[in-house]
């Protein structure tokens, strides 16, 4: 709404969570009128089956105020005082504890509040609440971020004729890149997904979709990552036409690399996991995340959106997490197994005090065992417990 709104006024300030602010004054001789105005809003608004309440005023916050108690317009200075000081205190959604001590004070309206002294108000109150009051009546400057649309970005190319063949649309995908790359450095912007869309003629056209895990404006980048999808895309039908959109355009940010530092390790994983997600799905390449519970089978859980963590995280792991392996098995394998005896190959040489995990009695689920970090025959450390119910020794993990 924010977005046609600006073919009224291009002052516009959204207010959360759901109250829009035009500055319309410029706008007036334009469109005939303020009932001109208000009536282009209402058949707009109507159009779109939403409930709305129209004010206007001399200040923002004050037609603010008067349309959230669904008031009359105050077009005048004169008007403005006596208007707003009728009003509840509710209209001015201040926080409800701040509105309890006003209302012990015996305050109800907002002429209550413009009558208390303003060294008293601004001491028991607030002074932010003071400033209120003054940008209510214009006696203060009320400065409010003002509304842009995203940016956003889109092209096609028709083809010479119906095909299927992938290095065809890798080259349009190419040429339309280099219109997107352009686009991004001219606004100093980069994207975080993409979709490219292929047109068949008298078929809805197929759509993949493609997600970054950190927002680029690198070419190859984003080549890279289509084209290994695209390898592997089956059309239904033939395509006649190739098109790229982006998201919304995301302001570019730059990590210092450090003194020494040539390339960024985090920016490589990154770019390593989108590759891998286009070849083997986004559900199939995830991260590794800790879980508030001390049985390893269910201390760790699947992390899909989010990047492997930097440094300062992994600093703040848990102690007992560093001690424990990062290859747990699927189940404990018995000691006497022949698949654990593979691991360590003849004797075990215990190498740590034991660590023990009695837990899950509220799941039906508990253990009550003592891990150990031994090494094998062969060299191998391995991670092995001894279960105190049932005396037995098993192997559940495997130091790289």
């Amino acid at each position: 709404m924010a977005a046609w709104a600006q073919r009224i006024t291009p002052v516009i300030c959204i207010e959360p969570p759901e109250s829009l602010l035009l500055e319309v004054a410029g706008s007036i001789e334009l469109f005939g009128g303020l009932l001109a105005i208000k009536k282009a809003l209402s058949d707009e608004i109507e159009n779109r089956r939403l409930s709305f309440q129209l004010c206007a005023a001399p200040t923002a916050l004050a037609s603010l105020w008067l349309a959230r108690n669904r008031s009359d317009d105050a077009l005048s200075q004169d008007q403005l005082a006596r208007r707003i000081g009728s009003l509840p205190l509710q209209v001015t959604r201040w926080p409800n504890a701040i509105q309890t001590l006003l209302k012990d004070m015996g305050i109800r309206t907002v002429s209550d509040c413009f009558r208390l002294p303003r060294d008293g108000f601004a001491r028991r109150v607030g002074q932010g609440y003071l400033e209120d009051l003054d940008k209510v009546l214009g006696k203060r400057f009320d400065l409010r971020p003002g509304f842009k649309v995203p940016e956003r970005w889109s092209s096609k190319i028709e083809l010479f004729e119906e095909t299927s063949e992938a290095y065809i649309f890798i080259e349009a995908i190419d040429k339309m890149l280099d219109g997107l790359v352009a686009k991004l450095r001219k606004h100093q912007s980069q994207v975080q997904s993409l979709s490219v869309s292929f047109e068949h003629l008298h078929r809805h056209p197929t759509v993949e979709h493609f997600d970054l895990i950190e927002p680029s404006h690198q070419k190859d980048r984003l080549l890279n990552l289509i084209g290994d999808r695209l390898e592997r895309v089956v059309l239904p039908v033939p395509a006649v036409a190739v098109g790229l959109s982006t998201d919304s355009f995301r302001p570019m940010s730059f990590r210092d690399p450090g003194l020494f530092a040539a390339t960024s390790v985090e920016a490589s994983a990154s770019v390593l996991i989108e590759r891998l997600r286009g070849r083997f799905g986004v559900n199939r390449v995830y991260g590794v995340g800790l879980v508030a519970e001390h049985r390893p089978e269910y201390a760790w859980s699947k992390v899909v959106d989010e990047i492997p963590g930097s440094s300062a995280e992994t600093a703040a792991v848990s102690p007992w997490a560093r001690c424990r392996p990062l290859w747990v098995l699927p189940s404990p394998l018995p000691l006497s197994s022949c698949t654990a005896q593979f691991h360590y190959k003849g004797s075990l040489q215990l190498r740590s005090e034991p660590e023990r995990i009695e837990s899950g009695w509220w799941d039906d689920k508990d253990v009550s065992r003592d891990y150990y970090t031994a090494i094998g025959a062969c060299g191998r450390k391995l991670w092995i417990y001894q279960d105190r119910v049932g005396t037995g020794w098993y192997l559940h993990g495997i130091f790289g």
